[in-house]
């Protein structure tokens, strides 16, 4: 930790010497400037590439989310012969849209039609309250994509109504895409038929095509020949991205639908034009429905002004300072050789020591940055003490350590005392450790803390043996299930419960039928696979408040909390069928029975004991009446 040098062979205590070391002082003190300089501009970029990160996954993940109402709607459609009007309102009020949807403008429905449907369709619409209905655009067409629904019904929505979508090129291109491709399409910059008033919005649509039900889309010529119409979706750009943007305050962003910039191609501007250059930027592609979008990211001012910082130049101020003050130190030291040969032979046997010390030994200043790590950190983090130095501990942080562990550490440490716990942290390969921390302030003469040293100890392998332990004492180790342990502290925390509140449960055995000829036939093997579908398939079924645990071979008992006689026979019916189903072992389909006795609380017993035994009881008359059943406990054939 500590060499000691006979710098006098080097030097000469002279002014040459001491204008030579005030020189390389000032040096290291710009070297340390610009380091630090450059290091918090990468702490500032990576903030803000975790911004640009987490706004790209949020507008990826509301396409992803918008997307489901389109094909909730195709669902709707497919599960009626005809949906009216009304119908598709209480639909889409029941998605609740503006609530649960934001930025969405509405959900609608588009029928293709051919030129010579026109009139009855324009009738049809006038019949159904539509009294001015008409075709927009006007003018003959060979196809048309006529909007018919569209919810809510807000005034906006209500200039859509009659729309003929495929009479513009762009919603057309956009609509043939899904068609062809039978998945969703965005479409590319549009002004929406509802922009009605003097503001308006950039647009883009959404769609989905709606096939004749039960008719074979496999290939392209299919997919045209069963095309219904569409679901789709309209969006208002402003009012979509506005329910999206995250960290406003880092940073600002624009979206084009083309890597070309310009006002033709854009979707979407968060900011207002200004002459202010951001010190970060970056240009991120989103592939949104076979539609690529160009997003341009900007750093705010007050952003960069809450990044830039005086600490480089505070921290290489305060080095210099310290360099200088050793300086004086050192040549001081010269004229006391003798001493500090003797008081330097003592710290190398410290540094040793400390170096050479099988636990992980870190010196960090007051806000926690390292100043010193000995070589068993070093085995333990895979980072080398150059790695380290400067840094904060934190960049070992794994995130699984709670919160609250950080605050009693910096607690106990500020209040000058001892602190000692555990850390989850993870090495440089990023393989994850637990380790045991005892951290301590180090006082000076004076009675101020100057430095904090930390010895920690890697106890991952105990801990993952303490892990097992509980696991192997509480689980059944082929299925996972807890064990008779587990079953026996829950039934007691039941039957206290049950005795305070007048309640009741119930307790039932299953035990499968002829399990013992698998084994034989097929193999133990195969009789351990049956046993860990079995678990898996009664675990799907069962309440959280509930339980199953196997307590040996094929014997499962189940705890169904404030369930009586009725409730009990509806799960133990439910239980049978999961069993009924066919088992797939290897190459074997099996068909397996079980039998089932159950006791209620406090009726059948009130103790575990008792409770149990009569489950027992009610079990093996079940198996006495032709198995494949379930028997509740009753004292007339106990006896």
């Amino acid at each position: 930790m500590f060499k000691y040098y006979n710098l006098s062979k080097f030097f000469s205590y002279n002014r040459a010497t001491v204008l030579v070391a005030i020189f390389i002082s000032f040096i290291t003190a710009a070297i340390i400037w610009y380091a630090a300089k450059d290091y918090y501009y990468y702490l500032a970029t990576e903030k803000f590439e975790a911004a640009v990160n987490e706004n790209l996954n949020s507008i990826d993940k509301r396409i992803s989310k918008y997307e489901a109402v389109l094909r909730g709607g195709i669902g709707f459609f497919h599960g009626s012969d005809y949906v009216s009007r009304q119908e598709w309102h209480d639909f889409i009020e029941a998605l609740d849209i503006k609530k649960n949807y934001p930025g969405i403008q509405g959900v609608g429905f588009s029928k293709m039609i051919h030129l010579g449907e026109v009139a009855e369709l324009e009738s049809e619409m006038k019949k159904d309250g539509f009294e001015t209905f008409s075709i927009k655009p006007s003018g003959e067409r060979q196809e048309y994509s006529v909007i018919l629904y569209l919810e809510p019904m807000d005034k906006r929505n209500i200039e859509a109504i009659g729309y003929d979508m495929f009479s513009e090129p762009t919603r057309r291109a956009a609509m043939e895409t899904a068609r062809d491709s039978a998945a969703v399409s965005l479409s590319k910059k549009v002004t929406l038929v509802q922009e009605i008033d003097s503001h308006k919005q950039s647009g883009i649509l959404m769609y989905l095509p709606l096939y004749k039900k039960g008719s074979k889309i496999d290939t392209i010529e299919e997919r045209r020949k069963a095309l219904i119409g569409f679901v789709y979706s309209p969006f208002r750009m402003n009012d979509f991205m506005n329910n999206i943007v995250l960290e406003r305050s880092i940073l600002s962003f624009e979206v084009y639908d083309d890597q070309n910039i310009s006002d033709k191609h854009l979707l979407y501007r968060s900011f207002e034009a200004s002459s202010y250059v951001p010190k970060h930027h970056a240009i991120k592609t989103l592939n949104v429905n076979n539609q690529i979008w160009y997003i341009h990211f900007y750093s705010t001012k007050e952003f960069d002004n809450s990044t830039d910082t005086l600490y480089p130049l505070v921290m290489t101020t305060v080095g210099l300072f310290v360099q200088l003050f050793l300086l004086f130190i050192i040549f001081l030291l010269f004229k006391s050789r003798d001493l500090l040969k003797a008081q330097t032979k003592e710290l190398q046997k410290l540094s040793q020591a400390v170096e050479q010390s099988p636990s992980t030994i870190v010196i960090t200043d007051l806000e926690g940055n390292i100043e010193y790590a000995n070589e068993a950190f070093s085995k333990t983090t895979g980072y080398l003490e150059e790695e380290a130095i400067g840094r904060n501990p934190r960049f070992l942080q794994s995130g699984k350590t709670d919160s609250e562990v950080y605050n009693d550490m910096w607690e106990s440490l500020k209040a000058g005392k001892i602190w000692h716990g555990e850390f989850i942290n993870l090495t440089k390969e990023g393989v994850e450790y637990i380790e045991s921390v005892k951290i301590s302030p180090i006082f000076q003469d004076d009675g101020t803390v100057s430095n904090y040293m930390a010895i920690k100890e890697d106890i991952t392998d105990k801990k993952h043996s303490e892990e097992r332990i509980y696991y192997l004492a509480n689980f059944d180790s082929l299925t996972g299930l807890p064990n008779r342990v587990q079953l026996e502290e829950r039934i007691n925390y039941a039957i206290g419960t049950a005795k305070r509140n007048n309640g009741c449960f119930s307790v039932m055995f299953l035990d499968l039928d002829y399990f013992k000829e698998i084994n034989d036939t097929l193999g133990h093997d195969a009789g351990d696979s049956l046993l860990i579908e079995l678990g898996a398939r009664f675990k799907s079924v069962l309440r959280e408040i509930d339980m199953v645990s196997r307590v040996g071979g094929d014997e499962f008992i189940f705890l169904f909390l404030d369930t009586d006689e009725q409730g009990s026979s509806y799960i133990a019916k439910k239980l049978l069928q999961v069993i009924d189903s066919p088992f797939k072992l290897g190459d074997n389909e099996l068909l397996v029975t079980a039998s089932i006795g159950i006791a209620i609380y406090p009726v059948n017993g009130e103790d575990k004991e008792t409770l149990f035994k009569n489950a027992d009881i009610a079990m093996y008359r079940a198996k006495q009446e032709g198995r494949n059943r379930y028997c509740f406990y009753s004292e007339v054939y106990s006896s």
